[in-house]
C-alpha cells in the first residue's frame, strides 16, 4: 500500500517528483532542491508575495551570488536558479503578513514547480475539520472539470495530484475500470472516475451507496458517489466515487497510484407478485 510520506522534520506533505505541492505553515522550514544545470525552479504562492529576503540571492549574476532570482513585485510567483554546484541559502518569503522560510540547495534532481497552498481544512486548535458534503461535491465537480482546469486555470489545482492507472476489476458479466484518480491533499480525499462495462445482454443493477475501494487488505467506503446504479446491456456507464480519511475520523494519506480494486454489490432483484404463486 502506498502512502504519501509525512516527515516530522518538515511537518508537511512531501510529494516526490519535479512538480510538487505543499501546505503553508510558518513553523516549517521547507527543503527546496533548486535547478542548476537545466531549467529553473518556479515557486508559487496563493496570491501576491509581499517580500523576499536572503543573503546570497541576486537578480543579476555576480561573484558572491549563489542563486539567480527573477521576481516582479506584486506577483504571486518567482523563478530561481542555482549558480554554483554547492549553493545553499535560506530564503524568507513574506506572504499574508507571515514569514515562510525556504531552505534552498542546488540539486541535479530539483523541483521545477512548487505550489504552496493554504490548508483551509485546518482548525484553530490544529485539529482536522470534517469534510462536509458540500465540500465533497465541490471536489467532485473539480475532478470532473479537471481537463479544462488544467488547461485554462492551473492555479485552481494547487494541492491536487492526478494519475490515470488503467486498472480493471472483473466480475461475472461486467467489469470496472479505474480511469482516473485525483487526490485532494488538504481534504485527504480521493476521487475516482470509473467506467462500468456490461458484457451481457441483460441490465446489471448495483447499489451505488455500497461502492467501495480496496487496497491490499484495507477497504475504504465511499464518502460521496455519483452513479446510476444500473449498467444497460452491452454498454459502458460512468461513475464517480470519493473516499475521505481512514473511516475512523483520521487521515489515510493514501497515494493516488495504489493498486485499487473497486468493490461493487449487486442489487437484489425485485420480486413481482407472480413470484409468490
Amino acid at each position: 500500500m502506498k502512502y504519501l510520506i509525512l516527515t516530522l522534520l518538515t511537518a508537511a506533505t512531501a510529494i516526490a517528483g519535479p512538480i510538487t505541492q505543499k501546505p503553508l505553515d510558518e513553523f516549517v522550514i521547507y527543503d527546496i532542491p533548486v535547478a542548476q544545470k537545466t531549467g529553473t525552479t518556479t515557486i508559487m504562492f496563493p496570491s501576491e508575495i509581499s517580500g523576499l529576503y536572503a543573503k546570497s540571492i541576486s537578480t543579476q549574476e555576480q561573484e558572491n551570488a549563489g542563486f539567480l532570482i527573477s521576481f516582479t513585485p506584486g506577483n504571486f510567483y518567482f523563478t530561481i536558479r542555482a549558480l554554483k554546484k554547492e549553493a545553499e541559502d535560506h530564503l524568507t518569503v513574506i506572504f499574508n503578513r507571515k514569514a515562510y522560510v525556504l531552505h534552498l540547495t542546488a540539486s541535479e534532481k530539483p523541483f521545477y514547480n512548487i505550489t504552496f497552498y493554504q490548508d483551509e481544512r485546518q482548525g484553530k486548535d490544529g485539529g482536522r475539520i470534517a469534510v462536509v458534503p458540500e465540500r465533497l461535491l465541490g471536489l467532485m465537480d473539480k475532478a470532473k472539470a479537471y481537463p479544462l482546469l488544467a488547461k485554462d486555470a492551473p492555479d485552481t489545482l494547487a494541492g491536487v495530484l492526478h494519475v490515470s492507472p488503467a486498472l480493471t476489476t472483473y466480475y461475472e458479466g461486467f467489469n470496472v475500470r479505474v480511469r482516473d484518480v485525483w487526490r485532494f491533499e488538504q481534504d485527504d480525499t480521493l476521487i475516482f472516475r470509473l467506467e462500468l462495462e456490461n458484457t451481457t445482454d441483460r441490465a446489471v443493477r448495483y447499489n451505488p451507496k455500497d461502492l467501495a475501494v480496496r487496497v491490499e487488505d484495507r477497504i475504504y467506503t465511499q464518502s460521496l458517489v455519483d452513479a446510476s446504479g444500473v449498467i444497460p446491456p452491452k454498454s459502458i456507464t460512468p461513475a464517480f466515487v470519493a473516499i475521505t480519511g481512514n473511516g475512523q475520523g483520521g487521515r489515510s494519506n493514501l497515494a493516488p497510484d495504489n493498486k485499487w480494486n473497486v468493490l461493487v454489490v449487486r442489487a437484489e432483484p425485485q420480486l413481482s407478485t407472480s413470484d409468490y404463486k
